[in-house]
């Protein structure tokens, strides 16, 4: 889950996790959440919580995923209707069509590229059967597309591939923020670019 305050002062909710009273409690206490942000279709399940515990806030989607976001939550639009000018925008991913990036600047020009189930960074080995379940349907090993990615959401992987490596050369890129898995910290551009190479490789 990520939070980011919008143009408006207002508080978007990327990829919402349902949590303890005192973790909401400290959401609240940064401002007025108005926008739940419904990144994919795997995605959606805490979204109806959030809606609940904030009924003005808005929430946004990839068209291409509303349809199943909705058998959960009333969606009010797309990406579309979020305040822009501030320091968060977004891209559709291209050959993705179910998902989007978003584009986090901060005042001194850092950028973080913040992804859905497009892009994730699982380390080798995770513990248990579920660890061992992750490791055979190939999602672990570092920065990279998944093979249930492929499957499921990518449809156009040269298309994907190309839109990875333009966000790679984005100037002050500095971090990335995986769909799951560890951010990103290091070399965002050389991850990006060894996650565009896989899908050629696939």
């Amino acid at each position: 889950m990520v939070i980011a305050r919008l143009a408006d002062g207002s508080l978007a909710v990327h990829s919402a996790v349902a949590c303890d009273e005192p973790t909401m409690a400290q959401i609240d206490a940064l401002g007025p959440v108005r926008w739940i942000v419904v990144p994919s279709l795997s995605h959606r399940l805490d979204a109806h919580a959030y809606k609940t515990r904030y009924p003005a806030a808005k929430v946004v989607t990839m068209p291409a995923a509303a349809a199943k976001v909705r058998e959960l939550v009333e969606v009010d639009g797309s990406y579309d209707l979020l305040p822009a000018g501030g320091a968060l925008s977004w891209q559709a991913l291209d050959g993705v069509p179910v998902e989007a990036v978003f584009v986090h600047r901060d005042g001194a020009g850092r950028v973080t590229l913040i992804f859905n189930d497009g892009f994730m960074n699982l380390p080798d080995r995770l513990p248990g059967a579920k660890g061992l379940v992750v490791k055979l349907i190939g999602s672990t090993g570092g920065p990279k597309v998944t093979r249930t990615a492929r499957m499921f959401i990518v449809k156009d992987p040269k298309a994907y591939a190309a839109h990875l490596r333009r966000l790679a050369a984005t100037p002050g890129l500095v971090r990335v923020v995986p769909g799951h898995g560890d951010l990103v910290e290091g070399d965002a551009a050389a991850a990006l670019r060894r996650a565009a190479d896989g899908l050629h490789r696939a």
